[in-house]
């Protein structure tokens, strides 16, 4: 909600230690993080829309992490891969700023 996140170093990195707290808790135990929770796609797509995604790619990655160590969320997860296209989709747009 703050415009400060696009500006302000320390909450960009409170937010990605907060992602890496979060995957370490859920996606490391072969926990899923569930959409009723925290919708990730949304939020990505959110962040796209209000030009926040210099805050959000950072900290949707630390809560994936995990995933290359995990054998229920490594690809090909539907859930894993579902954000990774959506991601890849988002970078292949030419008017993306991060």
């Amino acid at each position: 909600k703050s415009e400060r996140i696009k500006t302000q170093s320390s909450d960009r990195s409170l937010l990605k230690n907060l992602g890496s707290w979060l995957g370490k808790m859920t996606i490391a135990r072969d926990k899923p993080v569930l959409q009723k929770d925290l919708d990730l796609k949304q939020v990505i797509l959110e962040a796209y829309e209000k030009g926040k995604m210099i805050a959000v790619i950072p900290f949707v990655h630390k809560i994936l992490e995990p995933c290359k160590s995990t054998k229920v969320f490594g690809p090909p997860n539907p859930w894993v891969m579902a954000i990774c296209s959506l991601c890849n989709e988002i970078y292949q747009m030419s008017k993306l700023k991060l």
